[in-house]
């Protein structure tokens, strides 16, 4: 069992970590604004959470078809955790160390998509003449009380955030995969 816990998740954390890294290098030197394009980021975040769910079937087929819910979710867990880890390492070089300058202009992109989506949304409800009410300071003003984008502190945060949202959904997949070996009577 030991052994099935240190060599199945190993192969697929493997896969996520490096895809996520892989694909933030990408995306900072494509664009910087595709890391907020959900159509780019909520595919990443889908892989990853596959991936997790592949860990739990691997180990039931190794298990010969039966895994308890905790091993289920242990699986789920150790391999989200360590695919994640590259989210934290991509950001840290890319926007800590390689080029600071791109979180700066990473902020003023959040600033600008900020205000467009506000004037959408204020649109959508038919109050087009209070949408320049909100200023680009003060969204400025708002994120100063607010870890910077890919500093340390908001990578911290979004890794655990990260961990705890997928928990959940890896609960629920740990749920469906589980099956218990029948007790038998002697």
């Amino acid at each position: 069992m030991n052994n099935l816990i240190k060599e199945i998740p190993v192969k697929y954390d493997l896969i996520g970590f490096t895809l996520i890294i892989v694909a933030y290098f990408a995306m900072w030197q494509i664009d910087l604004g595709l890391f907020l394009n959900p159509l780019i980021t909520y595919p990443i975040s889908i892989i990853v959470f596959i991936l997790g769910v592949v860990s739990q079937t691997q180990a039931k087929k190794q298990l010969e078809g039966y895994l308890s819910f905790g091993t289920a979710l242990l699986y789920f867990i150790f391999t989200i955790a360590i695919a994640l880890l590259g989210y934290v390492i991509a950001g840290l070089l890319i926007f800590n160390i390689i080029d600071p300058g791109a979180k700066e202009e990473l902020v003023e992109l959040s600033i600008k998509a900020a205000m467009e989506m506000s004037s959408t949304i204020l649109s959508w409800f038919g109050m087009e003449d209070i949408s320049g009410q909100v200023s680009e300071e003060q969204i400025r003003q708002q994120m100063k009380f607010s870890p910077t984008p890919f500093g340390y502190a908001s990578l911290i945060i979004g890794y655990i955030g990260n961990i705890i949202m997928f928990t959940v959904g890896g609960l629920i997949s740990s749920l469906i995969i589980k099956k218990e070996k029948p007790y038998e009577f002697e």
